[in-house]
């Protein structure tokens, strides 16, 4: 899925940067981001919210999750014993080879980790059970829904500050991502933020001649990024960020619209249900 000749350039530092922060704090009523403890004979000698240190929990004893997660607003509270991640890396080591896919080193590991599940580390709330897929699934499922010698493009834009927040360009080839590069490869072809509407066309354009033929590409401000980031998956804000032009994904294959649209109905569904 990404080979491991990839070839990363032009990549610029702050649209990086901004494209692994996200778009900024969360929405007023949002959660606070991951509460992750690490104990050792269950006293926390190491605690952060959302990267943000949390001196007044070092030293006590670790609580019930659920009543820390509410205490704190958090989005999930992590519980790490002291040695788990050295147990985990062990595992997973002696499972991988220096030529194995990036994503099946990522899928590995997170397999090492699940095993320590309830003893290791605890998570609240809990994430899913079962298995994980194994890579030759994920490998099936990633050929057939993106083809070979084609691009994926991802802008953000600030229309308050006329500027691009971030960028992100792939392509893929003989089944891995080859490329990852950003609007700076772009030169003088970038994206202009002050008419990106009617701009995008000539974009896709130049990147179709400069890297690949785009087979999805999706434009969203700044604000709706914020928006669309906040919102819980299959709350409708997806549309009405499109039906107002704050988020332009074109082209847009028909496997992936129904695809995504499918995702968003079992959400709503579940939230129903809950």
């Amino acid at each position: 899925m990404i080979s491991k000749d990839i070839a990363v350039i032009d990549c610029h530092p702050d649209h990086w940067t901004n494209l692994i922060r996200g778009p900024g704090r969360p929405a007023p009523g949002k959660k606070a981001g991951w509460l992750v403890l690490v104990h050792h004979d269950n006293i926390v000698f190491h605690a952060i919210l959302g990267g943000r240190p949390m001196p007044e929990l070092i030293g006590r004893p670790v609580e019930d999750l659920a009543e820390l997660r509410r205490r704190y607003c958090a989005k999930r509270v992590l519980s790490l014993e002291d040695g788990m991640l050295r147990r985990t890396l062990t595992r997973a080591e002696s499972r991988l080879s220096y030529d194995t896919d990036y994503v099946e080193q990522m899928l590995t590991l997170i397999g090492s980790i699940r095993q320590e599940r309830g003893a290791g580390y605890r998570v609240e709330p809990p994430t899913p059970p079962g298995p994980l897929p194994p890579y030759s699934w994920v490998q099936f499922v990633f050929d057939h829904l993106w083809p070979d010698k084609t691009a994926f493009v991802f802008y953000v834009i600030d229309e308050d500050q006329e500027k691009l927040f971030t960028s992100l360009i792939l392509r893929k080839q003989k089944g891995d991502i080859d490329l990852l590069t950003t609007d700076l490869h772009m030169g003088s072809d970038g994206l202009d933020p002050k008419k990106w509407r009617n701009d995008r066309t000539r974009l896709l354009d130049s990147v179709a001649a400069k890297v690949a033929s785009p087979y999805l590409a999706c434009f969203v401000t700044l604000n709706a990024f914020k928006t669309w980031n906040n919102a819980p998956l299959g709350s409708g804000s997806f549309k009405r960020l499109q039906q107002n032009q704050e988020l332009i994904i074109a082209p847009y294959p028909r496997r992936l619209e129904a695809l995504t649209t499918t995702v968003r109905l079992v959400a709503r569904l579940v939230s129903l249900i809950r």
